[in-house]
C-alpha cells in the first residue's frame, strides 16, 4: 500500500469513526428505546408471558403484524447504517470528496432495493445472519444475535448433539461466507437480495484461489482476534439496551458496569475501526477483479429532490445555529449542565439497597464430577462445597417422585420410554449413563433416597428442588413432594421452583415459610417490567437473561436472583458484582473459591439477612 492509499485508509477509518459515533447515540438514545416501548407496550396488552408461553403472545395476525413491524424497522436502520460506512469507505478508497449528508441521501435512496421479497429476505441477512456470524459486518442496533447456551448445554451433552452443533455452525459460516459480497451490490448496484445472492456466489468464480484464500484468512484473523480477546475478558459484553435512564445508577452502585462499561468504550472504537478496514479489503478486492458494481448516484424525483433539499437546507441551518452558539458560550453551559447532571444523579443514588442474604453456590443437578442427579452427584456437591445441590423431580407412572432431568430416557439410559410412562420399580433398575463420565454408571433415585442422603450428610448443604411437570400433574407434583419433606422435616434446607408458576402456587399456599421462585428461560417482553407481579421470594434465570436492569430492579425488591447455568469463573465474578446472589453451576468447587474471594474483597456490602443460609422468617 502506498502513501496515497495510506492517506485514504487513514481518511475512511475517521469518517466511518465520526459516522459510528453519531449512531452508536442515535440507537441508544433514541432507536433502541423507542422500539423497546412499543414492543413493550404491545406484550403489555397480552399479560405475562414466558418459558413455553411466550409464542402465544405472536400466535395471533395482531402479534405477528407488531413483530414483523419492528422486525423491519430494525432492517431499515441497519441497513442505513451499513449502506453508509460502505459508501464512506469507498469514497475514501476512491479519494473522492463527499459529506456524510451526501452518504446518508444515498443511503436512503438505496432503501429502495428493499421493495417486495426482498423486504424479508434482507431482514433475515441484516438482522440475523450478520450480528449472529458477528464477522465484519457490524451495526449499532443489533450488536450481536446469540443462540441461548442452554440449547447447546443440553446437545454437547450427547455425541448426536455435538454433531449438531457443528452442523448448524458449518451452515450459518457459509452460509454468510457465500453471500458475503451482498451488501456491496445492493448498496452499490442497487441490486434487489435475490439478485445480489446470486451476484455474491458467481463473485467467487472471479475471485481465484487466491482471492478466496485471502477472505478466508480476513476471516481467520477476525475470529482469532475474537478468539484471543474473549479468553482474555470472559465476561459478558455489554449490549446497547444497557444504556438506559438508569446510567448513573450503575455506575455508582455497579462495579460490574463500571468495568464493563470501559471494556465496551474499547471494543466499540476497536470494532468499528476492524469494520472499516475489512470493508476497505472487500471493496479493494472486488474492484481488483473486476466485479464491484459501480456506485449509482440517487435518481431522486423533482418533486422528491425538493423536498430533500429542503429537508438538507432546514437541517443544515439548525445544526449551524447550534453550532454558533456552542462556539460562543455553549461549552460552558454543557460543561455546567454536565457536572449538575452528574452530580444530582450520583447524590439520589447513594441510597444502596441491600442485598438480601450472602451469595449461594448451588451444584446444578448436583456436580459435574458424577452422573447427573444421582445420589453420587448430590454427595459430591457436598464434598465440593456447594450450599445446595440443585435436583429435577418429575412423577413416575405409580406418582413417585423420582429425580432425573429429561422426561424422555434415551440420553441417560437408551431406553425409548418417557419417565410418566414407567412405574418406580421400572425406573429403579435402569441403569443410566453419562458422555461426560465414560465408564462410570448409576441409577435414577427417588426423592425420598436423596433426601435419606441429606439427612445423613455432614454439614447443612440443602437442596433447590426442581419441579419438571409434562401436563397437568403439577397439583400431584406438588403434593408428593411436599409430604415428603414434611416426613423428613427438612423444609428449612429446601428452596423450590418450577419453569411452571402453577406447581409452585401449592407450596406457598400450604407452606408459606418455604422458599419458592420461579425458572425463566425466556420473556415474551422486558422481563424486568412484568415478574415483580409474581408471587415468589427469588428468581431463577438463564444467563441470557441476565441484565444490569434487572439485577438492579430485583435488588431494590429485595427479590434475590439466581442465575443458571453458570461454567466460567469469570462470569461468576461478574455476575456477583452486578448483584447476582445464587450461582448455579456444574463446577461448585470453582463457584465457593469465587464467592469467597467475593466476600473477602467486598467485606462492606450489606445483606439484609445476617444469617448463613436464607432467612426462615420472611
Amino acid at each position: 500500500m502506498d502513501k496515497i492509499q495510506r492517506k485514504r485508509l487513514w481518511a475512511a477509518l475517521k469518517d466511518v469513526l465520526r459516522f459510528e459515533v453519531f449512531y452508536k447515540l442515535f440507537a441508544i438514545c433514541l432507536a433502541n428505546p423507542v422500539l423497546q416501548r412499543l414492543y413493550q407496550a404491545y406484550v403489555a396488552t397480552k399479560g405475562l408471558s414466558f418459558n413455553k408461553e411466550i409464542l402465544g403472545t405472536f400466535l395471533t395476525f395482531e402479534g405477528a403484524a407488531v413483530f414483523a413491524g419492528l422486525f423491519l424497522c430494525a432492517l431499515v436502520l441497519i441497513f442505513l447504517e451499513i449502506s453508509t460506512v460502505l459508501l464512506l469507505v469507498d469514497r475514501a478508497r476512491r479519494g473522492e470528496n463527499g459529506t456524510l449528508r451526501s452518504a446518508l441521501m444515498c443511503s436512503v435512496w438505496n432503501l429502495r432495493t428493499l421493495r417486495g421479497w426482498s423486504l424479508p429476505l434482507s431482514a433475515v441477512y441484516y438482522v440475523l445472519l450478520l450480528p449472529l456470524v458477528n464477522i465484519g459486518y457490524r451495526n449499532s442496533l443489533v450488536i450481536r444475535v446469540e443462540i441461548p447456551w442452554f440449547i447447546f448445554g443440553e446437545m454437547q451433552r450427547t455425541a448426536i448433539g455435538r454433531a449438531g452443533m457443528l452442523t448448524i455452525y458449518a451452515t450459518i459460516f457459509f452460509a454468510f461466507l457465500f453471500l458475503l459480497f451482498v451488501p456491496l451490490y445492493m448498496v452499490f448496484g442497487q441490486e434487489p437480495i435475490g439478485r445480489a445472492a446470486r451476484h455474491s456466489l458467481q463473485s467467487f468464480r472471479r475471485l481465484g484461489w487466491k482471492g478466496v484464500l485471502l477472505v478466508l484468512a480476513a476471516f481467520f484473523l477476525w475470529e482469532r482476534c475474537k478468539w484471543a480477546f474473549g479468553a482474555y475478558w470472559r465476561r459478558n459484553i455489554l449490549d446497547s439496551q444497557d444504556f438506559n435512564r438508569h446510567l448513573v445508577k450503575y455506575l455508582v452502585q455497579s462495579q460490574a458496569f463500571r468495568k464493563d462499561f470501559l471494556c465496551w468504550l474499547f471494543l466499540a472504537v476497536v470494532t468499528t475501526a476492524a469494520m472499516a478496514l475489512f470493508l476497505w479489503m472487500l471493496a479493494a478486492l472486488a474492484d481488483r477483479h473486476g466485479f464491484l458494481p459501480e456506485v449509482k448516484p440517487p435518481a431522486w424525483s423533482d418533486d422528491a429532490k425538493l423536498a430533500a433539499g429542503a429537508s438538507g437546507r432546514l437541517l443544515r441551518r439548525w445544526w449551524d445555529g447550534w453550532r454558533q452558539r456552542f462556539r460562543r458560550r455553549g461549552w460552558q453551559l454543557c460543561a455546567a449542565a454536565a457536572v449538575l447532571w452528574l452530580c444530582a444523579g450520583v447524590l439520589w443514588q447513594l441510597k444502596e439497597t441491600p442485598l438480601c442474604h450472602r451469595p449461594f453456590v448451588i451444584g446444578h443437578r448436583g456436580c459435574v464430577e458424577e452422573i447427573e442427579n444421582t445420589l453420587e452427584a448430590v454427595t459430591a456437591a457436598n464434598r465440593l462445597g456447594a450450599d445446595y445441590a440443585e435436583i429435577d423431580v418429575q412423577l413416575s407412572a405409580d406418582g413417585v417422585p423420582v429425580v432425573v432431568h429429561d422426561t424422555n430416557l434415551w440420553r441417560l439410559a437408551g431406553e425409548l420410554a418417557d419417565v410418566r410412562e414407567l412405574t418406580w420399580e421400572e425406573l429403579s433398575v435402569l441403569t443410566i449413563r453419562a458422555d461426560n463420565q465414560p465408564g462410570k454408571t448409576g441409577r435414577i433415585p427417588s426423592l425420598e433416597q436423596v433426601l435419606q442422603t441429606i439427612s445423613g450428610l455432614p454439614g447443612e448443604m440443602g437442596l433447590l428442588i426442581e419441579l419438571k411437570t409434562t401436563g397437568g400433574e403439577a397439583g400431584e407434583l406438588a403434593a408428593a413432594v411436599m409430604g415428603l419433606v414434611e416426613e423428613y422435616e427438612l423444609g428449612g434446607r429446601c428452596l423450590f421452583m418450577s419453569l411452571d408458576y402453577a406447581s409452585i402456587l401449592p407450596i406457598r399456599e400450604r407452606h408459606p415459610q418455604w422458599w419458592t421462585g420461579y425458572c425463566v428461560f425466556g420473556s415474551a417482553g422486558e422481563l424486568d417490567e412484568t415478574i415483580w407481579k409474581y408471587d415468589i421470594d427469588f428468581l431463577a434465570v438463564e444467563e441470557s437473561l441476565v441484565s444490569n436492569q434487572l439485577v438492579m430492579q430485583a435488588r431494590e425488591k429485595e427479590l434475590p436472583v439466581y442465575v443458571w447455568t453458570v461454567y466460567d469463573m469469570e462470569r461468576m465474578r461478574q455476575y456477583l458484582e452486578m448483584g447476582v446472589i445464587g450461582l448455579i453451576t456444574d463446577f461448585p468447587e470453582e463457584a465457593k473459591e469465587v464467592v469467597q474471594a467475593y466476600r473477602q474483597q467486598n467485606e462492606e456490602v450489606r445483606y439484609a439477612w445476617q444469617g448463613e443460609g436464607y432467612p426462615l422468617e420472611k
